[in-house]
């Protein structure tokens, strides 16, 4: 079943970005695919950062962040710091039965990011998350953000 947009703000859509290795950008219309293919982590530039975010506890809100629309596919940012390995190590499990796909917004080194795709067990892709943070309205990671748009961590 297709996705419904509810609200269009332009840029490009995440989906190739956080598709598998298989690349489901070359199902989507020509219209919808990004000008550019996304990069394989191989080619990708490191260090990658993210200035306006980092490793952070989410604070108790009465009102549950969400990111309006949903994704439609779940995902979950991290950085290559303390809190996101214990955080992968501990819902690893269930992030494969999820099937989310996952953003490395702070990386050093290629090692790194291997290190970190080794101990995740899922899709990752390096990538500064602060645009898409600061939509979602907060600053922090570790974050999972569910197919519905509900932001948890």
């Amino acid at each position: 079943m297709p996705a419904t947009v509810i609200h269009d703000g332009g840029g490009v859509s995440l989906a190739p970005y956080l598709a598998g290795d298989e690349g489901s950008a070359r199902e989507m219309p020509p219209s919808q695919q990004p000008a550019a293919p996304p990069q394989t982590p191989a080619v990708r530039a490191f260090p990658v950062a993210s200035t306006r975010a980092g490793p952070g506890r989410l604070l108790h809100n009465p009102m549950p962040a969400r990111l309006p629309g949903g994704p439609g596919t779940p995902f979950f940012v991290v950085g290559d710091d303390a809190l996101s390995h214990a955080w992968l190590q501990h819902n690893a499990g269930r992030l494969q039965a999820l099937g989310a796909r996952g953003i490395v917004a702070a990386v050093a080194s290629e090692a790194d990011f291997a290190r970190l795709r080794a101990l995740a067990g899922v899709h990752l892709v390096p990538m500064s998350a602060d645009a898409l943070l600061e939509a979602a309205g907060i600053r922090v990671w570790p974050v999972l953000i569910g197919a519905d748009g509900s932001i948890s961590q």
